[in-house]
């Protein structure tokens, strides 16, 4: 049988679901410190054009992005094929004076009709992505004239390394797990696995994308820095990439 994308998307649905609760209780501990909370909604916020009131967020995973957005007015919706995480998300949600929408959805391409939203936004998804050139297709034609694509991630994995490896020391069944779901034939799928910033803003321009740019964001990395990362991590200075549909 061949190996194919579509079969290494389920073990990949199947790893982010089984740890579903271990990666939010993580997110939510580093929400909860100081900085955290305001750090990300302005790193979100100052990216949206003045206007933007309808946000997709692709790869919404445990939500907290869709959260905090719906926290500073937008309608928000998350979409993510990892049913354990929108498990986590949708618990979010009683008592939330904005509630995102928090659907089943295929971040390559999201069950929306053209031009449904204002933004588009993810979060530590590029790197996943099994078809990065369609996705970036995709989100453009989702996109109103004028509307933008931000998205926030790192270069998890240098060009030489073995996505699969685990670190010193025993590996956790979490790593393991990972390096089960994510192994070299896995990420030969991933178009950004081991890209660097300007391979994705070229990617980006290829799509049809406009005033495509990376920022670095020193903010979030010294939070990194003072509060810790999950582990199996180490910090490292995210970018903020962003563009726009032209119109």
């Amino acid at each position: 049988m061949t190996r194919t994308a579509d079969v290494d998307q389920q073990a990949w649905n199947r790893y982010w679901t089984r740890w579903a609760a271990e990666y939010d209780e993580h997110q939510l501990a580093r929400l909860a410190l100081p900085g955290e909370r305001e750090t990300w909604s302005r790193t979100w916020r100052d990216a949206l054009p003045e206007g933007t009131r309808t946000v997709l967020d692709v790869g919404t995973g445990s939500g907290n992005v869709a959260l905090l957005l719906a926290a500073d007015g937008y309608d928000v919706t998350g979409i993510d094929l990892a049913e354990g995480m929108l498990e986590q998300a949708r618990a979010k949600l009683v008592g939330h004076p904005r509630p995102p929408r928090f659907l089943t959805g295929d971040a390559v391409d999201p069950p929306f009709a053209r031009g449904s939203f204002d933004a588009v936004v993810a979060r530590y998804l590029l790197w996943t992505l099994r078809d990065a050139p369609a996705a970036l297709r995709r989100w453009h034609e989702l996109l109103r004239p004028g509307g933008a694509l931000v998205a926030v991630d790192g270069q998890w994995f240098a060009p030489e390394e073995d996505a699969s490896a685990t670190g010193p020391g025993p590996a956790t069944d979490r790593q393991q797990h990972f390096a089960e779901a994510y192994d070299e034939g896995a990420v030969c799928h991933l178009d950004f696995a081991r890209a660097g910033i300007d391979r994705i803003c070229a990617a980006w321009e290829e799509a049809g994308f406009v005033d495509v740019r990376a920022d670095p964001l020193p903010a979030l990395l010294a939070l990194d820095r003072a509060h810790g990362v999950a582990p199996g991590h180490s910090p490292q200075l995210l970018h903020r990439f962003t563009a726009r549909r032209a119109g």
